[in-house]
């Protein structure tokens, strides 16, 4: 929660009319250096690890189209995770590969841009999505002709038996465990499952097998085979699956996220959260955002795209192994340790399950950055250095603060922390009992509509009503 101003409103004689000069002065100076305190324990998450030309997109879309650089940031690393698919994984020991997979929520109140930044970084993949449903249209009309054919007019005109084509897509937006591995038989490389909503992806865990559709994303998310029996058609067979999941959850349903026991058994803590503090709607730019920034974003992303994926002789994915820098390892080596010092001294298990699955997505987004690198020309990708270690270590702390923000506010800690921050710098500058005129005197002086605040006046979870126009505050 940010720091509380400890207003002075029996100064101000709150209770016998408002003396609203000095009540501006005081607010505005005491929540001057509460935004001051604030700054100072702020979590920003640290563009500089990127390439020179991806901070320039980062900024550019900041500028322009107001996209949070935490949300930008975020999905461009999820981008990457999705074109990298089975192409390359970081070896970290003998017998111990780490892949590019991750599970992202991200996370604002409602009008503060989640999704754009998202299409945007996805976009290169879904024209790639495109390309292949249009030639997949073309092989299905042939499959069609050949279909009609009988089997004299087939061999008359030299056409094979004709085989069932399949459309080969990287983004899957229906993602029962059944419909992705089916998706994923004809796309080895992997798939990234893109939720608008990602509550909906909680809600459907249970909607058949009770359990089991949560069973298969914990085992898709350490890339364990997945194995689908079926008894209207034949079985499916996974050897080496790479789907990586990311979608967009609004602050104040968070505590959806906790139901089923998700907040037990270690589920919630393999997600990694963008969750930028006090995030608000911002007014439109007047500035264009230059085409050459979409056409940069492409061309790196597109870069990424490329990397062949080389199948083995059992006809599976192949991925090529790069190892660590004696440089790199030995830096993760000590952030591991000091990482394991806050495991043992975790204030409960929650606390030390999620700091355990940082081990492992410190590994993966320096091999992400990695990647990024050589799509920038910054790196030729023969090994994973010291800069994408030391920038996924960044990284890795600005996921462990906004881990623990989600874990304060799914805890039930207060109703004050799933506030937006508008409503939350209102509720603290509120006296403990207020009456209506007062409240609306602080919403007028905060910018926030005297509908807005009536509206807000019927929070249950919030405030007692000791009588008509006379409020108590809970918290």
């Amino acid at each position: 929660m940010e720091p509380r101003p400890e207003f002075d409103f029996e100064k101000y004689n709150i209770g016998n009319g408002i003396n609203m000069e000095d009540l501006q002065n005081e607010a505005r100076q005491q929540y001057s250096r509460a935004t001051e305190q604030t700054v100072k324990q702020n979590n920003p998450f640290p563009v500089e690890v990127f390439p020179q030309a991806v901070q320039q997109i980062i900024k550019a879309t900041k500028e322009s189209l107001n996209f949070p650089v935490d949300f930008t940031g975020c999905s461009m690393l999820y981008a990457v995770s999705v074109a990298t698919g089975n192409t390359y994984k970081l070896q970290v020991k003998n017998g111990w590969n780490e892949s590019t997979v991750l599970y992202l929520a991200i996370v604002g109140p409602a009008g503060t841009i989640k999704s754009h930044p998202l299409t945007f970084s996805i976009k290169p993949i879904v024209e790639r999505d495109k390309q292949t449903f249009r030639e997949y249209q073309k092989l299905k009309t042939e499959f069609d002709k050949a279909c009609k054919l009988s089997k004299k007019e087939r061999t008359q005109q030299v056409i094979d038996e004709p085989v069932k084509p399949a459309w080969q897509k990287f983004i899957v937006s229906d993602f029962t465990p059944e419909a992705l591995a089916e998706v994923h038989r004809f796309n080895m490389r992997g798939l990234g499952v893109y939720a608008d909503e990602l509550a909906g992806w909680f809600k459907n865990f249970n909607r058949y097998h009770k359990g089991a559709e949560q069973e298969f994303w914990l085992s898709c998310w350490s890339g364990k085979p997945i194995t689908i029996d079926r008894k209207t058609s034949e079985p499916v067979f996974i050897p080496l699956p790479f789907i990586s999941v990311c979608g967009t959850i609004q602050n104040g349903i968070l505590d959806t996220m906790a139901k089923d026991n998700r907040s037990q058994n270690g589920f919630i803590d393999r997600i990694l959260f963008s969750f930028p503090d006090n995030l608000q709607k911002e007014y439109w730019s007047d500035k264009e955002l230059s085409t050459q920034v979409f056409d940069n974003w492409h061309t790196i992303l597109n870069n990424v795209l490329e990397l062949p994926l080389l199948i083995d002789e059992n006809y599976t994915p192949n991925p090529g192994i790069l190892s660590l820098t004696t440089e790199a390892k030995q830096a993760l080596a000590a952030w591991e340790r000091s990482n394991t010092n806050l495991i043992r001294n975790a204030q409960n298990d929650h606390t030390a399950s999620i700091y355990s699955k940082l081990e492992m997505y410190v590994l993966r987004l320096a091999l992400i950055l990695e990647l990024l690198y050589y799509a920038c020309g910054e790196s030729k990708l023969e090994n994973v250095g010291i800069k994408a270690a030391t920038g996924a270590m960044q990284l890795i702390e600005y996921f462990r603060n906004t881990a623990t923000k989600v874990h304060t506010i799914i805890s039930g800690s207060s109703p004050v922390d799933k506030l937006s921050t508008d409503k939350r710098n209102l509720y603290e500058l509120l006296p403990d009992n207020f009456t209506t005129s007062t409240g609306l005197e602080i919403a007028h002086y905060l910018g926030i509509p005297e509908r807005t605040f009536k509206y807000f006046l019927n929070d249950k979870d919030l405030f007692i009503r000791i009588k008509t126009g006379e409020y108590e505050k809970k918290y």
